[in-house]
């Protein structure tokens, strides 16, 4: 049962995002849903994320509400991804 717990508390990624104020403006849907995210940047020219994109990352539990929120695909197949 500690393992089902643990699984649900790993972070899974929610969305992906070119720039910078997108991101953020998608971390404002999380943040008034009351879900905890965290947002992965690495943008060293301007608000540009040149070759790694803006991620959106959740506790797996959060996961289909933060989907439903952000209106991205909640499927089997979806693109989100555990992180590494």
């Amino acid at each position: 049962m500690t393992h089902r717990r643990e699984q649900k508390l790993e972070p899974v990624q929610v969305g992906r995002y070119t720039y910078r104020h997108e991101a953020e403006f998608a971390a404002g849907f999380l943040e008034d849903g009351d879900i905890p995210y965290r947002l992965q940047i690495d943008d060293p020219l301007l608000g540009i994320t040149m070759g790694s994109p803006a991620i959106l990352w959740v506790r797996q539990v959060d996961a289909v509400r933060a989907r439903e929120l952000l209106g991205t695909d909640s499927g089997p197949d979806s693109s989100a991804e555990k992180t590494p």
